[in-house]
Parts: structure tokens; sequence; C-alpha cells
């Protein structure tokens, strides 16, 4: 392993364009310890980025939020900007992890991770948030919706990282909103389900709908094919068994030591179900 720590966002880009080695990006490190301490991880180059300013703050850019990767939780809980335009993302972090991790952890480290229990992406998919990602050759743009591409595996290239997330300030203006973390205790807990959701009803009818499901794919996503279903149709005529069948194509639970597949199905669909008011 070779541990780097550039002074600057320009030098840590010039390392990665010539790297033959896997990279990996140390900050608050609640993730990337754990995967060298258990010898997941065993070679490579590791780079501190803690340090790089360009990676830090949120800040208001017309109607756009940027939050930069390296911010933590800590400081999304207690940022005005996201309090005053995000209150759902906010209230969904509340019980993020333990003080320290919350106080360590990064929002594009929890990203990059790709972990399909990780809890910033289901709310975060629903807000439709965009990453930024840079390298040498500049900064583009992706939906977080198609930034996952498998179990630990993104659209991001060798010579990448995530500079930050990018939001809009109408993102939740107008909608009701859902975030449903379900585990072995209330708070400080990994998901055994997950499930953030916006909704629009205009006189019984559905307007407009947003689903996210956590811990139960290989990563974070939308339901989309529920969605389709659910947009623009009166709640009185939503079929039970439709969402079941749908659902059932959407999401594959597994069972491991927190949970079993059958329940992880049951929660979520209840959860969903519950979101639209109809009683299961």
């Amino acid at each position: 392993m070779q541990f780097n720590k550039p002074k600057d966002l320009n030098e840590l880009l010039e390392n990665l364009s010539i790297s033959q080695k896997k990279n990996y990006f140390l900050a608050g490190g609640t993730d990337i310890n754990v995967q060298i301490k258990k010898e997941f991880i065993k070679d490579g180059n590791f780079y501190y980025i803690n340090e790089i300013d360009e990676l830090n703050g949120i800040k208001r850019k017309n109607e756009k939020v940027h939050v930069g990767a390296l911010t933590t939780y800590r400081e999304l809980l207690e940022s005005d900007t996201i309090s005053e335009h995000f209150p759902f993302l906010q209230r969904s972090l509340t019980n993020f992890a333990s003080p320290l991790l919350t106080t360590m952890a990064t929002i594009g480290g929890n990203i990059a991770n790709g972990s399909p229990t990780n809890d910033v992406t289901p709310p975060l998919l629903v807000l439709d948030a965009e990453l930024e990602l840079i390298s040498v050759a500049g900064i583009r743009n992706v939906s977080l919706t198609s930034f996952f591409t498998g179990y630990k595996k993104s659209l991001l290239k060798k010579d990448e990282i995530i500079k930050g997330v990018v939001l809009s300030i109408q993102a939740e203006n107008g909608y009701e909103t859902l975030y449903k973390k379900v585990g072995a205790r209330k708070t400080l807990t990994i998901a055994k389900v997950a499930l953030a959701g916006l909704k629009k009803i205009k006189e019984g009818k559905i307007d407009e709908i947003k689903l996210a499901v956590g811990s139960l794919n290989e990563y974070p996503r939308r339901l989309d094919k529920l969605e389709e279903y659910l947009n623009n149709i009166m709640i009185r005529d939503i079929n039970k068994n439709t969402i079941d069948e749908i659902l059932s194509k959407e999401i594959t639970p597994i069972s491991d030591l927190r949970s079993d597949k059958e329940y992880r199905y049951r929660v979520c669909l209840n959860l969903i179900l519950s979101f639209l008011g109809i009683n299961h």
C-alpha cells in the first residue's frame, strides 16, 4: 500500500491520472478503515483528502445547492442551508449513526462506498440528486439514479473522484415526505429495510410520486416501475395485488444475519401501502 497526501485538488487529480493501481480515498475513514483492517483491501494507492478545501462545504449557487463530498453528516445536520431547503433530507439523517461517526463520516464517502445499506442514498434518489465527478479532464455531472451499476460498482472512473452532490432548491417543495429505516433498534442501526418517498396528491389522485429503497437490492435504487404505475392514478383505483406484483420484480431482498428476505419484502410492501394511505 502507498499512502499520499496531496496538497490540493489539482495535485490529487494529477496523481490519479498516472496511477497504475486502484485508488482509494481516505477522509472520515469510517468505511475504508474497516475494510483495511479486515484485509478486504490489501493493496492500492491511498489518498488522504480530508484537507482538500475544494471538496468541502455547502454552497448555494443560483437555484442549486452544492454539497462537497467531504461534508460530514454533522455538518449536514447543523447546516442552515440544508434546514431551509431540504428539511426532509436533514430529518432522514437524524439517527444516522453515533455522534462519533456522524462527526467523521462524509457524504461522498458514504455514496462512493456503494453499500446497499448506505443511509443517505435513498433520500437523495427521490430528491433527484446529481453527482459531480471530477478528473483532470474536467467535471461531468451524472444522475445518482444511474451512478450505481452493481454491487459496490459505479460509473466512477479510475481517475475520477466525487467532487460533490448537487440538489435543486425546489426538490422538496410541495411534497409529502417519508423516510423509514427499519433496523434492530430505533437508532444507530444498520438498515434491514429503508424507504424514502415523496408524493403529491390532488383531489384523490396521485399527481406525482417518487420512491427509493435501500437494503433490498445490490445497491439503493428508485422503484421506477412502481412509480410508473402509481403516477396519475386515483387512490381508490390502486390495486394492492398489482403493487405486490410490481414490487416483487423491483426488489431482490436477501436473507442474512440481520434479517430474512421474506421479512424485508413484507416490511417494504407495508411501508409503501401506508405511505399511500392504504390498509394492509
